[in-house]
């Protein structure tokens, strides 16, 4: 038989203590930074994106939105709260796209298919093509960011119920 005598066993409660505050400290405080907040997306990264768009919408892009990776100028812009801001990766606004600086990797497909995505609502403002709803464009936004990853060998990153229910006109 094996006995524990009180002394162990607080020793034990005081390492395991100790243990746990030492791993909570080692967590990032935040999440760090793909690029720096404010960082201008070169027109050479967008050229393929754009010409990609144009090819799938059949609207020229004739100008290239302004496209900044930027947290804060994506949270503010949009005047988001809470949960809201923790969903928003990218927005567009009449010609201009803001994507979060914390996922925007110019080498990640998926980072990319959120520039295709908003590179949609840019050719769309071009077309001129009237929606019944602004809910309503992002069905062809998302099917096209689906094709885009798909066709670059990735998974689609929204399923179909999503898009129904992100493009319904009842949505707020």
């Amino acid at each position: 038989m094996i006995s524990i005598d009180r002394g162990d066993s607080i020793l034990h409660k005081i390492l395991a203590v100790v243990l746990l505050l030492l791993m909570v400290l080692a967590l990032p405080t935040r999440m760090e930074a793909a690029v720096p907040d404010g960082t201008r997306i070169s027109n050479d990264t967008l050229r393929p994106m754009a010409k990609w768009v144009e090819n799938a919408t059949h609207i020229k892009i004739s100008t290239l939105p302004i496209v900044v990776a930027s947290g804060i100028r994506l949270k503010t812009s949009l005047g988001l709260q809470g949960i809201q801001q923790a969903r928003s990766i990218a927005a567009y606004l009449p010609g201009q796209i803001i994507i979060n600086n914390i996922i925007w990797d110019p080498d990640s497909l998926r980072s990319q298919s959120y520039i295709v995505h908003e590179m949609v609502h840019h050719a769309q403002l071009l077309g001129g093509k009237s929606y019944p709803c602004n809910n309503a464009k992002e069905r062809e936004a998302y099917l096209l960011q689906n094709r885009w990853l798909e066709e670059h060998g990735e998974d689609a990153i929204v399923s179909a119920s999503w898009i129904d229910e992100m493009s319904t006109c009842s949505r707020r």
